[in-house]
């Protein structure tokens, strides 16, 4: 059951499509939808067809994390996603230390969610896949802890309202997973980032595709040379991350630097960039699997 895309491995468990049940049967309470995703990877961690899920109402993207991410890239997304969205709809970054950025966002959302008449008038819906960052956004913008948080994807909760300030009233909703099997980068990219459950990928392969972006952006941990040998066994033996008679651990390895990539220990790092020609992009295309996904998630919207 070698690789990310294991066999028999779903990536819509039943409490997601529970999720979806609730976007829909909550929609007609609220005047505005904030989509949190990871401004590391702005491409691989929204989910496709969330417009035809909430019609009518303008999408708030919020690119969470984004003192993990390069900042240049993350000025270049956040125009490309204003540029590209339909009218009424608004894009902007969120790191979590930045007590400016959480005004301009609960401005934001206060000023977009009260276009619509009462009763959802001032009010929105928080959605984003597991581990996006959503409870860490909420919690800024109530001012409190109040959002549950987790760190374990495909685990089912209940939804919750929050009062935050200036009126604004928010509904926190369960994580909600991509449909359907994913490219393999996407899925390596979700994996990398915590966003899928660790049954459903292969921990060695993930730090495999770590040391690779690391390698590429000159910050492999100090000690290691892409020189075609096996990064993984040498960082394991690096670290001391050591099995029964010597032999590198990499099940264990893999999981140590897998935790330091998603702490941002090895610096400010993207994975993806905007397509080509948005202003300020620069390096790899993201992997586009919103279009591969949305016959299978129109199909899946039907059944729920």
């Amino acid at each position: 059951m070698a690789g990310v895309n294991r066999p028999g491995a779903t990536w819509f468990p039943g409490e997601m499509a529970r999720t979806r049940g609730l976007i829909r049967e909550n929609l007609p309470l609220v005047g505005l939808v904030i989509e949190v995703a990871d401004a590391r990877a702005p491409r691989a961690t929204r989910y496709p067809g969330l417009g035809r899920l909430v019609p009518g109402r303008p999408i708030l993207t919020v690119l969470a994390k984004a003192d993990l991410a390069d900042p240049h890239l993350t000025s270049a997304w956040v125009n490309y996603l204003r540029n590209s969205a339909p009218a009424g709809h608004c894009a902007v970054s969120f790191d979590a230390s930045d007590r400016a950025d959480t005004r301009e966002i609960r401005r934001l959302a206060s000023d977009l969610s009260l276009r619509r008449a009462s009763p959802a008038g001032g009010r929105a819906m928080v959605v984003g896949l597991p581990n996006v960052g959503k409870s860490t956004l909420i919690n800024r913008l109530v001012g409190r802890a109040s959002a549950r948080t987790g760190d374990r994807p495909g685990v089912t909760r209940g939804k919750q309202w929050l009062r935050a300030g200036g009126g604004l009233l928010l509904l926190d909703l369960p994580g909600i997973l991509v449909p359907g099997r994913l490219p393999a980068r996407a899925a390596l990219i979700l994996a990398l980032l915590g966003m899928l459950p660790p049954s459903a990928f292969d921990s060695t392969e993930v730090a495999r595709y770590a040391l690779g972006v690391l390698a590429a952006a000159r910050r492999l941990p100090e000690g290691l040379v892409p020189d075609g040998s096996d990064l993984l066994e040498r960082y394991a033996v690096e670290r001391g991350h050591l099995a029964h008679g010597g032999r590198p651990d990499t099940e264990r390895a893999a999981v140590a630097l897998v935790g330091s990539f998603r702490d941002g220990r090895f610096g400010r790092l993207t994975l993806e960039s905007p397509p080509s020609g948005a202003s300020g992009a620069g390096g790899r295309e993201g992997p586009d699997y919103q279009g591969a996904n949305a016959k299978r998630s129109r199909r899946e919207e039907g059944a729920t």
